[in-house]
């Protein structure tokens, strides 16, 4: 062990991303930090078995860049990084699933509309045979897991996956979704207290629904949610996610009646996010007091009325340029 800055992603994470770039293994996928993030440790990547001597001697390269005392480009100013006694085991202990862009929805601020066309076209490929190589040869290992790209729930694999992990002890699973399909798996998972459902609702009426998400589906994401919140074993099981759009959703009303529908439901846990594309470009404009505002806005009332309020990377990194510039 050694006393060192880095984060659980450097030290013991994986990433099975694909997307404009290709199929790749990446070191995480927070891609908000000022330095860009996207650290690629193995390219062209389609699900086939993983030599894990040489995955290792490519993430300890850079394990060991940051014992040097410096800090890997891609990873400057991340929130996540933290100075602690790390251990140095070579385990996998932080997975992300980010190997597929199909969606049941069209979200104004997805990612995709950077090339819709292109992401359009992009295959997923299983990885049940990679974490099950993983499972059995002791390389992962309890700590955090979750799901990004598109929709996890219309994944053919999704149920077998899922329920392999439940099955075989592990927790702390993190699986956003539209909310729009039922998941039989997702609610055993959260009944059971280990699978953590993150649902994008980013309003409180089907009309600003329709706008964010281009489809007429809000009521039903609206049952569906009711569902997984009243089979929940813990609080936290169930969270709504509101992704500040400017121009849509950024105003004092739209939140509260997106609050006031999560208490109806039974939510008791939120997240607050931003629109990255627009936080990228604006974060150190001269003025951003009115977004600042509503920011603040959003995190103290939703700490103050839930038992679970906090903000994503990308707000942080918003209220820190913010204040940076206001100091």
């Amino acid at each position: 062990m050694a006393i060192y800055k880095s984060c659980e992603w450097i030290e013991n994470g994986i990433d099975f991303d694909v997307g404009i770039y290709g199929s790749n293994i990446m070191m995480c996928c927070y891609v908000s930090c000022p330095g860009g993030g996207n650290i690629m440790l193995r390219t062209d990547y389609n699900g086939e078995p993983i030599d894990w001597d040489k995955f290792w001697r490519i993430k300890n390269s850079y394990r060991e860049i940051q014992k040097s005392g410096q800090t890997i480009d891609k990873c400057k100013d991340c929130v996540y990084l933290q100075t602690k006694d790390w251990s140095e085991e070579n385990h996998i202990k932080s997975v992300i699933f980010d190997h597929f862009t199909a969606c049941n929805c069209d979200c104004v601020y997805c990612y995709t509309h950077e090339n819709k066309e292109k992401y359009n076209s992009i295959k997923s490929y299983n990885v049940l045979n990679i974490v099950k190589d993983m499972h059995e040869k002791g390389i992962l290992q309890r700590g955090q897991i979750g799901f990004g790209g598109g929709e996890p729930t219309i994944l053919p694999e999704f149920d077998d996956l899922l329920n392999y992990l439940l099955d075989n002890g592990y927790d702390n699973i993190n699986v956003p979704t539209s909310g729009i399909r039922y998941s039989a798996v997702l609610e055993r998972g959260v009944s059971e207290g280990k699978v953590r459902v993150l649902c994008s609702l980013d309003c409180g009426c089907r009309e600003t629904f329709k706008k964010i998400k281009n489809i007429d589906a809000f009521d039903k994401v609206i049952e569906n949610l009711k569902k997984y919140a009243k089979a929940q074993k813990y609080y936290e099981n169930v969270n709504s996610k509101y992704i500040i759009c400017p121009g849509i959703n950024d105003n004092v009303d739209e939140g509260q009646k997106w609050m006031s529908v999560c208490k109806t439901i039974g939510i008791n846990a939120l997240t607050i996010s931003m629109e990255t594309i627009w936080m990228k470009t604006h974060r150190y404009n001269n003025d951003n007091s009115g977004m600042y505002k509503f920011v603040k806005f959003m995190l103290e009332n939703g700490k103050a009325l839930f038992k679970y309020c906090i903000p994503e990377n990308n707000v942080l990194q918003f209220i820190k340029a913010v204040e940076t510039n206001y100091s």
